[in-house]
């Protein structure tokens, strides 16, 4: 039976939507939002693919932000991802969800997306 190591992943800060229960538009400080570059995304993969192997486990990835939908290199990453077969959920907003984005997600490899419902 596989044992898996669960990531949760934040690739971007980027998000269209300024939900009041998000900890990234919480305060409002001016900060500037943040996205990993892809050669940062690549060098945190590998690590936890090398972690995973020292620790006799399979990779899980939870993709998340902001939005990680609106990430850049959001499809060079599932592209990663399908190449070297490693499951993953999203966890994201529905505003950027169509059947287009949905059927590549599907072709990626992506096995669910969660949403979080908030508030009243």
């Amino acid at each position: 039976m596989k044992q898996y190591f669960s990531f949760q992943w934040h690739i971007t800060d980027e998000c269209d939507q300024r939900c009041k229960h998000c900890y990234i538009f919480s305060e409002d400080n001016c900060k500037k939002r943040d996205a990993m570059t892809w050669e940062q995304i690549q060098q945190t993969f590998y690590n936890c693919l090398d972690f995973c192997k020292v620790y006799d486990r399979f990779p899980y990835f939870y993709l998340t932000g902001g939005d990680p939908i609106l990430h850049p290199n959001f499809w060079k990453l599932l592209a990663l991802m399908k190449e070297h077969q490693i499951p993953f959920t999203i966890l994201g907003n529905p505003f950027h969800l169509n059947d287009e984005t949905c059927r590549r997600m599907k072709e990626y490899g992506c096995e669910k997306y969660q949403l979080s419902l908030d508030g009243m």
